[in-house]
């Protein structure tokens, strides 16, 4: 029998690696993994194209080793959450809830596929809804890590100071947001209650770190 050409092996070879990694969120495995915690070393899916920027690991263990390396009994929010690699390195690290908000339409179902590969974990809330609908409900959390899209800096500037002012919203009194961008880019003006005191700079990213301003009380009310 002639074997077959090179083209039809390539062909073959090809639809094989479509069929086991292809489409199904469920199968789609990355370089992402969990570095640290209960979980350490299990992966995570990626959403596919460029429209999201999974969290270096280089620059999430920094982050921990800045933020502290457990959030033991902590409520944190991950907003623009893409695949879920700060929500379940939060988990894995300790926290006692976490909401991983994230509306787009390819991210949403890779963060949901990566919930149910970690058993869907009650502790983890998915919320397939923009960040303008979601954190007026939220109150007394410890920490909101956010990592917008890089082209809001650019193009739509007020849309990162409503995140901002409507994750401050939602923090406690000693809480913590810190927010990703990219160099050459940074804050819009920082709303009133919230203070920047610190940034730093791992690569091609930054990283601020915001608290609201002495005097302020609290949050406001959860919404039911």
């Amino acid at each position: 029998m002639r074997p077959r050409d090179a083209g039809s092996r390539r062909s073959a070879s090809t639809a094989a690696r479509s069929s086991s990694s292809g489409d199904d969120p469920h199968r789609a495995l990355s370089g992402l993994r969990i570095i640290g915690g209960t979980l350490k070393g299990r992966r995570l899916a990626a959403p596919p194209g460029l429209a999201t920027r999974p969290l270096p690991d280089r620059v999430k263990q920094s982050l921990f080793d800045w933020l502290g390396q457990r959030l033991d009994g902590l409520r944190v929010v991950d907003c623009c959450a893409g695949s879920g690699s700060f929500a379940f390195e939060a988990l894995s690290r300790g926290a006692a809830h976490v909401d991983a908000i994230e509306p787009g339409h390819v991210a949403a179902p890779v963060l949901r596929a990566n919930a149910a590969r970690l058993g869907n974990p009650s502790a983890v809330v998915v919320h397939a809804l923009p960040f303008q609908a979601v954190l007026p409900r939220l109150a007394d959390v410890d920490l909101v890590f956010a990592d917008p899209p890089f082209a809001w800096y650019r193009d739509d500037a007020p849309l990162v100071a409503d995140l901002l002012r409507l994750g401050a919203g939602a923090l406690k009194a000693d809480g913590r947001l810190v927010i990703r961008g990219e160099r050459g880019t940074d804050l819009p003006a920082v709303p009133a209650g919230l203070v920047e005191r610190e940034r730093r700079t791992y690569g091609r990213s930054w990283l601020a770190l915001l608290t609201p301003a002495a005097g302020r009380t609290g949050s406001r009310p959860r919404s039911a």
